[in-house]
C-alpha cells in the first residue's frame, strides 16, 4: 500500500512539476557554495569582498530594469494564462520596457562610476558587472513561472549555472582575476535567457512586434509606485555590503560577504519555495479567497519550518561552515559571534516573505508600499548609526529589527484582514 501510494504521488503532476523545479532552483543555492570558497582560495576575502559589491550594485540596478515584473508580470500570466493573445501582448510590452529601462540604467551606472569616487577604482569590475543587468533584461523566468512551465525553467538555469561554474573555475587563476567572476555569470545567463525567450516565442507562435506607447507609458505610471517600494527593499537589502566596504574595507567586506551567505542562500531557498507555489496560490485565490488563504497557510508553515530546521543544524557546527568558504583561523574566530546572531534572520526572513507575499494576494499594494518604505528608511538610519560602533554584529541587529517590523505590520495588514474577510 505504501509503494502504491508512493507511485501514485510521483505520477502526480503537481509532485513531479515541484520535483522539476526543485532541482533547476537547486542550482541557485548550490552555485555560491562553489563558487565562494574557490574565490576566496585564489583571490582572497578582499577579492571576495570587492566582487560582492560589484554584485551587489547589479543587484539593485536589476531592481530598476526588473520594474517588479518578477512579482506582478508572474502573476498577470499566472491569471492570463489561457487568452493567447493578452498573454502575448503582456510578454512583449514586459521585454520592451526592460530595454528601456537598461538604458535608463546605463546612464546612472556611468554616472556611479565616474562622479563617485568611491566606484572610481574598479571601474573594470563594475562594469563587466552590468552583465548581470542585462541578462536580466530578457528572463524568459517570470513567463515560465507564471504559465506553470518548470521543466524548461529548470533546464535554463541549470545550463546557465553550469556554463557559469566551468568558467570560473577555467579563467579565474589569478588574484586579479576577481575581475571577471560577475562577467561569467552575466553572460552565461544572457545567453541561455534568450534561448528561453525563442522558446517561448516558437511555443506560443508569438510575433516580435513595436509595443503600444500608451500601453507602455501606462504600465510605467501604474506600477511606479510599487518598483519604488521594490528598490527601497533592495536598497536595505544591498546596502550593508557597500557600508561595509567603504568604512571598514574590502577583506572585512569579504568576511561579511562570508556570514551573509547564510542570509542569501536562505532567501534564494525562500524565495524559490514560495515563487513555486505563488501563481498556483494567485489562481486559487481569484476563484476562492477562502481557500487560497487555507493554501497559503500550509506551503508558507512548510517553509518556515524547513529553514528553522537548517538553521538549527548549522548552529551545531559553525566552524566547520567558516572553514568550507576557506576564511582564514583569524576570520574564523572573529566571525563565529556574529555567525551564531545571523542564524536568526533567515526564520524571521520566512515568515515575513510569506507575509509580503500574502499582501499581493489580498491586493494591499498601497498599504505595502507604505510598509516598505517607511521600515527601509528606519532600517537604513539604524544601519549608519550602528556600524561604526558595532561593526558586523550591529548590522545583524538591525537585520532582525526589520524583519521583525515586517512581521508585525504585513500580519496586521494581511493575514487579520484576510482571516476578517474570509470569515465574513
Amino acid at each position: 500500500m505504501d509503494l502504491e501510494k508512493l507511485s501514485s504521488l510521483l505520477k502526480n503532476k503537481k509532485t513531479q512539476n515541484f520535483f522539476i523545479y526543485g532541482v533547476g532552483q537547486a542550482f541557485n543555492l548550490i552555485s555560491p557554495l562553489l563558487v565562494i570558497p574557490y574565490i576566496v582560495a585564489v583571490c582572497g576575502e578582499e577579492g571576495l569582498g570587492k566582487t560582492g559589491l560589484g554584485f551587489a550594485l547589479s543587484l539593485f540596478l536589476i531592481l530598476i530594469v526588473d520594474y517588479a515584473f518578477d512579482v506582478k508580470g508572474t502573476k498577470q500570466a499566472s491569471e492570463m494564462r489561457d487568452d493567447r493573445q493578452q498573454l502575448e501582448k503582456l510578454f512583449i510590452n514586459t521585454i520592451a520596457i526592460k530595454c528601456l529601462l537598461f538604458l535608463a540604467v546605463v546612464a546612472i551606472f556611468l554616472a556611479l562610476v565616474f562622479f563617485v569616487p568611491f566606484f572610481q577604482d574598479e571601474k573594470p569590475l563594475f562594469a563587466l558587472s552590468l552583465s548581470i543587468v542585462l541578462a536580466q533584461v530578457f528572463t524568459p523566468h517570470w513567463f515560465l513561472q507564471g504559465t506553470e512551465q518548470y521543466t524548461a525553467a529548470s533546464i535554463i538555469n541549470i545550463c546557465s549555472k553550469g556554463f557559469y561554474l566551468l568558467l570560473v573555475y577555467s579563467f579565474v587563476a589569478n588574484n586579479g582575476d576577481y575581475i571577471y567572476v560577475n562577467l561569467f555569470l552575466g553572460g552565461s545567463s544572457l545567453v541561455f535567457n534568450i534561448v528561453g525567450l525563442a522558446y517561448i516565442m516558437n511555443r506560443y507562435s508569438f510575433k516580435i512586434a513595436v509595443p503600444v506607447v500608451s500601453e507602455v507609458t501606462a504600465i510605467l505610471k501604474g506600477d511606479f509606485s510599487f518598483c519604488i517600494s521594490q528598490l527601497f527593499l533592495s536598497a536595505r537589502q544591498l546596502l550593508p555590503i557597500v557600508l561595509v566596504s567603504y568604512c571598514l574595507g574590502y577583506y572585512t567586506a569579504g568576511q561579511y560577504k562570508i556570514i551573509e551567505q547564510v542570509i542569501t542562500s536562505s532567501r534564494t531557498f525562500i524565495q524559490v519555495f514560495l515563487r513555486y507555489f505563488y501563481p498556483l496560490v494567485c489562481y486559487k485565490a481569484a476563484e476562492d479567497l477562502k481557500a487560497g488563504f487555507r493554501f497559503w497557510k500550509r506551503y508558507s508553515t512548510s517553509d518556515f519550518l524547513i529553514v528553522l530546521a537548517a538553521m538549527s543544524v548549522i548552529a551545531l557546527m559553525p566552524e566547520q561552515l567558516l572553514y568550507f568558504f576557506n576564511a582564514s583561523e583569524e576570520s574564523v574566530n572573529e566571525l563565529t559571534p556574529p555567525l551564531f546572531l545571523v542564524l536568526l534572520v533567515p526564520p524571521l526572513m520566512a515568515a515575513s516573505t510569506a507575509l509580503e507575499q500574502l499582501m499581493m494576494i489580498a491586493n494591499r499594494n498601497k498599504e505595502y508600499i507604505r510598509i516598505v518604505i517607511s521600515v527601509t528608511i528606519i532600517s537604513i538610519v539604524s544601519m549608519f548609526s550602528i556600524l561604526g560602533k558595532f561593526g558586523i554584529i550591529g548590522l545583524i541587529a538591525t537585520f532582525i529589527a526589520a524583519e521583525l517590523l515586517f512581521i508585525s505590520l504585513y500580519f496586521k495588514n494581511s493575514y487579520l484582514h484576510l482571516s476578517h474577510k474570509t470569515n465574513e
